[in-house]
């Protein structure tokens, strides 16, 4: 395969770096488009294939409300009957607009055009997408009317079928290309963990708690009673030692081989686990050096004490601990490179007739 055909989180966010600004646009005064404004006019092409005016619409209602944002922080523009053709600052809304869509069209198209050479998509006509959308719905509808099970919505809008099509696409060509072109060995992937710590890997803000703990489970793994109810016996004596200043490990040696004493670290960022766990909570409430009550979680009697607080940023999330996310950001990465360069070596000419005559 030629490096041509090898040529976060996402589409959408690629078609949001500044980086787009920097596409060359070719004008065309009078290319062979029709002489009427169509949806199925070309609004431009991208190395010959078109973007059409339909297309580019659809990325004009997908920016306005980022655009009416933009002036009215900025400038403070309000919304009037003239605000797409004001001048503010030097700048038109209509005109950053109309950039923005382009740039937004263009990225799309080079990632579909991608999604082509890559063998995900046989046709990235916007035509046959409309019809691929109008096939889907009327599968919809039909299992919908023999009561059979239809997953996400009865019917697709045209903005979400074409963000489901394309989300979809994207994450086929990085599965392929990370199996196939882009598979990481484990030195890469040290190297961009390494690159990317500071920026990805940063390990949350936590509390730091030393903790005794006892288990009645039986033999075959289930809560006993019997056993319930000599642990909590146990642990009930080694906090009253513990308050009069005994140690921590040795309260947990005089439990016996039952008792075992840790550190753990409870980041306090991850609240769905944390409001499922009595323990989690019970570190995140104490003060630094406060020792808790008897806990019982998970079948299992807790005594802990907290220590510190484990800045946020202080400390980095180990590599073992985190590869197969660094394997997937490495993909992402690369991913959102290759699109940077494929959209500066991209020929894209526009059609300076029905790009300047474009109106709200």
């Amino acid at each position: 395969m030629t490096s041509r055909k090898l040529s976060r989180s996402s589409v959408w966010l690629i078609a949001g770096m500044t980086v787009i600004a920097a596409i060359a646009f070719i004008f065309v005064e009078r290319p062979v488009f029709s002489k009427t404004n169509r949806s199925d006019d070309p609004m431009a092409t991208v190395n010959g294939e078109p973007i059409l005016l339909s297309e580019f619409q659809r990325a004009v209602q997908a920016n306005k409300a980022r655009v009416i944002d933009y002036f009215h922080e900025k400038y403070g523009a309000g919304q009037s009957a003239s605000f797409w053709t004001e001048t503010y600052g030097g700048e038109t809304p209509l005109e950053r607009l109309k950039r923005t869509a382009l740039e937004e069209s263009v990225n799309l198209k080079v990632q579909q055009l991608i999604a082509k050479e890559q063998g995900v998509l046989t046709d990235i006509r916007y035509d046959v997408f409309l019809q691929n959308l109008e096939n889907e719905n009327e599968r919809r509808a039909k299992a919908i009317e023999n009561h059979e099970v239809v997953f996400g919505p009865a019917q697709y809008t045209e903005d979400a079928y074409f963000e489901y099509a394309m989300v979809n696409a994207v994450l086929s060509v990085k599965k392929h290309l990370a199996e196939h072109d882009w598979k990481p060995d484990e030195p890469q992937l040290k190297r961009f963990y390494e690159t990317k710590k500071s920026e990805l890997y940063q390990a949350p803000e936590a509390v730091k708690a030393r903790q005794i703990s006892i288990s009645f489970l039986d033999a075959d793994l289930h809560a006993d009673e019997r056993r319930k109810a000599q642990a909590k016996r146990k642990i009930e004596a080694a906090a009253a030692k513990i308050s009069n200043g005994m140690a921590f490990e040795q309260a947990a040696k005089e439990i016996g081989p039952d008792g075992q004493v840790a550190e753990q670290s409870y980041p306090l960022d991850n609240f769905r686990h944390n409001a499922k766990s009595p323990v989690a909570q019970a570190a995140s409430m104490l003060q630094a050096g406060e020792i808790s009550g008897i806990i019982e979680e998970n079948a299992r009697f807790y005594l802990i004490q907290r220590l510190e607080n484990v800045r946020a940023g202080s400390r980095y999330l180990a590599f073992d601990a985190v590869k197969d996310q660094v394997s997937k950001d490495y993909i992402d990465d690369r991913y959102a490179g290759y699109v940077r360069q494929r959209i500066a070596d991209a020929r894209v000419v526009v059609n300076e007739r029905l790009y300047k005559t474009f109106r709200m």
